[in-house]
């Protein structure tokens, strides 16, 4: 039986590493060097969490059933498909990974000096589809998988030739069960008062002011850049790595917009979230309010208000300027 990381690498070929560098906006040469590491990394995360019961059983359920008579291609297009179409988000990585999917991402993308989340996000749905035509085409149950999973990701561990590969598997997967124990410090409803702060803060500001077009767009992307900025000056295990190395979903914030909450709560939710870190990580909290603060700022800086055909207006208006500064109180 041709096993899941031959089976990978027989599906992206040089043809589908320019493809994929298209869909994701990553250089060529970076995919290939990340595949090198993503693809065993996946593996050993995998290996790992179905050699318990408990995690057997949600990999079961989390493994796709339409995989049909199809070649390994065409589940290759279709993941490309997802990601050109919006599909393929954070979420479903999270669901695979666990809760420390973020630091092994953040932790892969510092030691190999690029961002390794856009191919981390392509490459679980990928790994999942294979995965899924392996057994199927194997006739494999449950325990079947998960024995092949470990025996795999096992023989490439002691294959000295994979050396350098491994140490970086390790080291991230290391990294994941450093930050998913700082999660379970967490109930669920104090983490989603944790990841809802800076969505709260950016919402304020973006609807005192309301821009629309592409100063909307703009006020989103800044403030995803802002949260970017904040995550690349913490560790991957840290709170803020752990809690947003993925970015915020576009599911978080349509239900914020659809709920369109008042003032008040609003800005209790961003007391909301302060507490909560001050309570479980208090020596995340002051890195923690900067990336609030920031999110808040970039985003009041993203666009111009008033003026006429983007000639005159202001930076930031009287009224994202009284948003700033409640929120500023919100986070002290």
């Amino acid at each position: 039986m041709t096993s899941l990381l031959e089976t990978l690498g027989s599906v992206v070929t040089p043809e589908t590493v320019g493809m994929i560098g298209n869909a994701l906006g990553v250089d060529t040469s970076l995919i290939q060097q990340g595949l090198k590491v993503v693809g065993p990394t996946l593996l050993g995360s995998l290996a790992k969490t179905s050699s318990t019961p408990d995690g057997l059983a949600a990999l079961s359920k989390l493994m796709p059933t339409d995989v049909g008579s199809g070649s390994d291609s065409d589940i290759l297009s279709s993941v490309l498909k997802s990601i050109t179409g919006g599909g393929t988000s954070a979420d479903m990585m999270q669901n695979v990974l666990g809760s420390g999917a973020n630091a092994i991402s953040g932790t892969l993308s510092k030691s190999l000096g690029f961002d390794v989340g856009p191919l981390m996000k392509m490459g679980v749905p990928l790994v999942m589809g294979l995965l899924a035509k392996t057994a199927k085409t194997n006739n494999l149950d449950a325990s079947g998988v998960a024995n092949m999973l470990q025996a795999e990701s096992k023989a490439f561990m002691a294959d000295p030739a994979n050396k350098a590969t491994t140490e970086l598997v390790q080291s991230a997967l290391k990294a994941g069960d450093e930050a998913a124990a700082l999660r379970k410090r967490y109930t669920d409803a104090e983490w989603i008062k944790v990841r809802g702060a800076p969505l709260a803060a950016m919402y304020l500001v973006a609807t005192a002011s309301p821009s629309k077009g592409t100063g909307a767009v703009a006020e989103l992307a800044a403030a995803a850049d802002a949260m970017a900025e904040s995550i690349k000056t913490v560790s991957p295990t840290s709170l803020i790595g752990t809690a947003f190395g993925g970015g915020l979903t576009q599911a978080e914030l349509d239900l914020l917009k659809k709920d369109a909450p008042p003032t008040d709560r609003i800005l209790g939710m961003i007391r909301d979230g302060v507490a909560a870190v001050k309570a479980k990580n208090p020596g995340d909290a002051a890195a923690y309010t900067a990336m609030v603060m920031n999110v808040a700022q970039k985003t009041a800086e993203a666009t111009k208000e008033g003026g006429f055909l983007g000639i005159g207006g202001t930076q930031v208006s009287d009224e994202e300027r009284a948003a700033l500064n409640a929120i500023r109180a919100a986070l002290n």
